[in-house]
């Protein structure tokens, strides 16, 4: 994929993803060691966490179809290298923010959504509130 075409998008706004396709892939293994590799790297790309979702789900029985989604991730990859977020070590367990984003949001049951960000990536959360708060 050296010489690969780059694209501006993990994955195609107008794609039409099922889980059968024209030709079975030929090389499951290749599939699923590629996808593998791209789950561990969506933790540092959350710009392509809905992609890789989208092509582990076929993980089981890839098709050519689902190949070419998973070269459009490497092509965008390879032309979005500098992208990324970087995680340092903290022991700050201070909380920065706390927000109650929407109160009673919900229109089905009336629950808010809440969430709250602390001083490193990976401390942030925002979750529909349980009953009863």
């Amino acid at each position: 994929m050296d010489a690969a075409k780059p694209v501006s998008t993990p994955l195609s706004v107008n794609a039409n993803i099922c889980k059968h396709g024209s030709v079975k892939f030929e090389d499951p293994t290749l599939y699923r060691s590629v996808c593998g590799a791209l789950k561990y790297l969506h933790l540092t790309r959350p710009d392509i966490a809905v992609a890789v979702n989208k092509v582990c789900q076929y993980m089981y029985n890839p098709f050519v179809e689902h190949w070419d989604l998973v070269k459009r991730i490497l092509r965008y990859l390879k032309h979005t290298v500098h992208y990324g977020l970087v995680f340092r070590p903290s022991v700050d367990t201070t909380l920065h923010a706390y927000s109650d984003s929407d109160w009673a949001g919900s229109l089905d049951d009336r629950r808010s959504t809440s969430g709250y960000f602390g001083n490193n990536l990976i401390s942030w959360s925002a979750c529909k509130q349980k009953n009863g708060l």
